[in-house]
């Protein structure tokens, strides 16, 4: 991945910062990124683990390189996966180095225009688009919603 000039800049300023930029590149850490996103965590919280490995808990639980990391994350889901900042920095329980982090959705994908298609024939993917756009709570009660009626239309 190829991270802006003040990322590069931040980083060879600090200690372990080039290794966060390591870290941060590897597909691994961004579809975990992006799996993590998927269940309403932050993504910055997938740096932890290969950090920690890399660097040691107490180097990676640094101040500037804690704050280097939320940029690096933020740049990593948003250039290379679209996804969008859903609201101001919010508390990371649990983490071992990060105790806040930027919320973020996958962004909707393009939905092929409706006009002309058959019945049915988008339903797929404009329904896709939609569930993204769902939070964990009402993901939940619409999973319970599909099984009961499925099970209707089953008897």
């Amino acid at each position: 991945m190829e991270f802006s000039s003040r990322i590069r800049t931040r980083a060879a300023g600090l200690l372990n910062g080039n290794k966060l930029l390591e870290i941060a590149s590897r597909e691994d850490v961004h579809q975990e990124m992006l799996r993590r996103i998927r269940l309403g965590e932050k993504p910055v919280t997938a740096l932890s683990q290969p950090l920690i490995e890399a660097i040691g808990l107490e180097a990676a639980r640094d101040d500037n390189l804690r704050r280097l990391s939320g940029e690096v994350a933020a740049a990593v889901v948003e250039k290379e996966h679209g996804c969008q900042r859903t609201s101001g920095s919010k508390v990371i329980n649990g983490d071992p180095v990060y105790t806040t982090g930027q919320p973020f959705r996958e962004a909707p994908e393009r939905v092929p225009a409706v006009s002309g298609a058959a019945p049915g024939e988008h339903d797929l993917p404009i329904s896709a688009v939609l569930v993204r756009l769902l939070g964990n709570d009402t993901l939940v009660a619409l999973d319970q919603l599909v099984d009961e009626e499925l099970q209707r239309r089953a008897a």
